[in-house]
């Protein structure tokens, strides 16, 4: 019966590997909310009326730019022209999040863009839904052309579409569309410069940018030199882009995504991650004034407020009436406006469903563990399943994977501190070797190797690492599983997936165990107590 147990648990073992690597390797994708709830209900575009303060506003993202490190030259003079704040990022502080974020209103939680692999364009009203529904024309270029990828129309999915290019100009195939007019992706910082000042001699009413090159040096050498000469050629860029612009008639509102720690990353709610500039100058803002608490929801209102259009109708930002040269009957029009949205969106978020548990999962656990250890109880009458004094060893891969996620994080377990996704997966695999070899080394030096019926005691070390690997995991999994309303913290943003990994690590040196003292079954007909 010893080598039936053995099988079963082997297959056990090898087939929960697979899973829980494959669901740690998907964890990116069960934070997708398909069902966004917001999107269910039409925006609700409630036109205040107020005349436009500005001919064209131009929107910049400076991806990665933290509120500490904006202190850039041409920047500062906008700021001196203008309004200087610092905004709020709304968690996660994630890119693509975020840009959300800053051309809808609408905060990661409620648009379920929580990351950024996004497979389904966005489904929320838009800035640029605005600006054409008022009949203004809307343009965008980047460096990188994943922003405007966001916005696409009658397309299925946001992945696997070709798009059509003719120089630095991109567009969707038929019949696939996107609610921006003309869109230019160049490939490098020093033509995005003349390119913006070429678009701002068009009639496009709302000009959205993307800058990636500061980002791009946080994540490769941190927060350091590479990191503030990225920043400045892009703040060097814009004084070029800017040169001709008429601040009298025209708008700049200059912003980022997310900062970044230390060793460059972001995603958790680190000030440095929470906090980035926000600048306003030219024509509507009034020079000087404070802008009281903003956020990044809050960019999408105040620059339809500019073009004098109503907000995007799921925006849960408010107009900065306290920085804009709006009278009394259009300040006080704005507002309510912003009210009455706000009033109209809460029940809908509210009711939204939430993952947290209904206690019935919860008791389907602790069932399962129960009937697992009578099981396993069962089994060890029958001489099936042997357990030692050394059985805890059965959990070493387990606990070693864990460890290893922490090393990783430095300690933190926050995203900001997770590596790129190709050194994540690296360092994953290094650890996943080293953990199973540890555990099998462990148990077959300690107790294998001394026993004469080794088949039975591999059993009894499958049982403690399968019990405590697949019995974390079913706890943690109970509070928290798909489909995810309320975006989980950041702890539990590395240790959801950390979890499911260790797991799976803690379940292939199980198999791996079992497979070695079948192989080797006994060297004698009868068990020694080690």
């Amino acid at each position: 019966m010893r080598n039936v147990v053995a099988a079963g648990l082997l297959l056990l073992a090898t087939a929960a590997a697979v899973v829980l690597g494959q669901r740690a390797l998907d964890w990116n994708d069960q934070l997708v909310l398909d069902d966004v709830p917001l999107a269910r209900t039409a925006p609700l575009v409630d036109d205040p009326h107020t005349p436009a303060l500005s001919r064209r506003v131009i929107v910049v993202i400076l991806d990665g730019l933290g509120a500490g490190e904006a202190k850039l030259p041409f920047l500062d003079e906008l700021r001196a022209r203008g309004v200087a704040a610092v905004a709020r990022v709304p968690y996660p502080t994630l890119s693509r999040p975020n840009y959300v974020t800053i051309l809808t209103g609408v905060p990661p939680r409620d648009s379920g863009v929580r990351t950024n692999r996004v497979p389904r364009p966005v489904t929320v009203d838009t800035l640029m839904d605005r600006v054409q529904g008022a009949g203004k024309r809307t343009a965008s270029a980047s460096t990188y052309g994943v922003m405007v990828s966001l916005f696409v129309r009658n397309a299925p999915s946001v992945g696997g579409i070709q798009w059509i290019e003719d120089g630095t100009r991109v567009r969707p195939p038929p019949p696939i569309t996107w609610p921006l007019d003309e869109v230019h992706r160049v490939p490098e910082l020093a033509p995005l410069g003349p390119t913006i000042a070429a678009l701002a001699r068009t009639d496009a009413a709302l000009i959205s940018v993307l800058v990636l090159d500061i980002d791009r040096a946080g994540h490769k050498s941190g927060v350091g030199e590479e990191y503030r000469a990225a920043a400045r050629d892009a703040d060097a860029m814009l004084r070029v882009a800017f040169a001709g612009l008429d601040l009298a008639r025209d708008t700049v509102i200059v912003t980022a995504d997310h900062g970044h720690v230390a060793p460059g990353g972001h995603g958790g709610l680190e000030d440095e991650v929470r906090h980035v500039p926000l600048v306003l100058a030219g024509a509507g803002v009034v020079a000087g004034a404070e802008a009281l608490d903003p956020s990044l929801v809050d960019v999408a209102p105040t620059a339809a407020a500019l073009l004098g259009v109503p907000a995007p109708g799921h925006a849960a930002g408010r107009t900065l009436v306290e920085v804009l040269a709006l009278d009394d009957a259009a300040r006080a029009s704005r507002v309510a406006a912003d009210e009455r949205r706000a009033r109209a969106l809460a029940p809908i978020v509210a009711a939204a469903c939430d993952d947290a548990p209904d206690g019935t999962r919860v008791a389907v656990v602790v069932v399962g563990l129960l009937l697992a250890a009578g099981s396993a109880y069962f089994l060890s009458r029958r001489r099936a399943v042997a357990f030692t004094r050394f059985a805890f060893l059965g959990a070493v891969a387990f606990g070693a994977m864990l460890c290893a996620m922490l090393l990783i994080t430095r300690f933190t377990m926050s995203p900001s501190y997770v590596p790129a996704s190709s050194r994540v997966m690296k360092l994953a695999v290094a650890g996943t070797i080293a953990a199973v070899a540890i555990h099998v080394a462990a148990c077959w030096w300690l107790v294998l190797r001394r026993e004469g019926d080794r088949v039975t005691v591999a059993n009894g070390l499958a049982v403690v690492g399968l019990t405590a690997s697949l019995g974390t995991i079913a706890l943690v999994r109970a509070w928290f599983s798909p489909p995810f309303y309320d975006v989980p913290s950041p702890f539990w943003m590395v240790a959801i997936p950390a979890i499911d990994l260790a797991a799976a690590t803690g379940a292939l040196a199980a198999a791996v165990t079992l497979l070695a003292a079948l192989i080797r079954p006994a060297r004698k007909p009868t068990m020694r107590a080690p």
